[in-house]
């Protein structure tokens, strides 16, 4: 029930990505709804969830990402693992923290992202990553206590599994 909720989430904010957000941009740039997503429930979530809502999601975005296809599977993966690392020592409750280092951990994600991809030749500006990260942590103001009331349901919670 849990990865199934996580995996119509995860499409349902992918589609909305790439059919409603874009026209609601700021200079043309516009935030990641599905990365926040998945950066606010690292945040709640230990690592092994982290690493895959991380690659779950960067797979999503890479398809729509043709040239530089993985990119987005690979930072996206790190840089919810580094969340999640955030989130083993903070109080998950409070919001504070979880919406700053959504900030940081957005620019995190587009700098490594510039890299990689001049890296191997193809060309992206930098010019909207301050831009993209404001963005986004205003949508993690909003978001993140939902995900993590979310999470806080049985439903939504990782049974303990033994050897029998």
């Amino acid at each position: 029930m849990r990865k199934t909720i996580l995996v119509l989430i995860c499409i349902g904010l992918m589609i909305l990505d790439n059919t409603i957000i874009p026209h609601m941009d700021i200079n043309t740039y516009y935030p990641s709804l599905l990365f926040v997503f998945a950066l606010c429930h690292s945040f709640v979530n230990d690592r092994w969830d982290a690493l895959y809502i991380g690659v779950f999601t960067g797979l999503l975005q890479d398809i729509y990402f043709f040239q530089g296809f993985g990119v987005n599977t690979l930072v996206n993966m790190l840089v919810c693992v580094a969340a999640a690392v955030i989130g083993e020592s903070i109080f998950r409750e409070k919001k504070l923290i979880p919406v700053l280092a959504t900030f940081v951990l957005a620019m995190i994600k587009y700098i490594l992202v510039y890299i990689i991809l001049f890296a191997i030749g193809l060309s992206m500006s930098l010019k909207g990553i301050l831009y993209v990260a404001l963005m986004s942590m205003l949508v993690a103001f909003f978001i993140y206590k939902p995900v993590y009331k979310m999470s806080e349901k049985n439903y939504m919670k990782k049974d303990w599994k033994f050897n029998e």
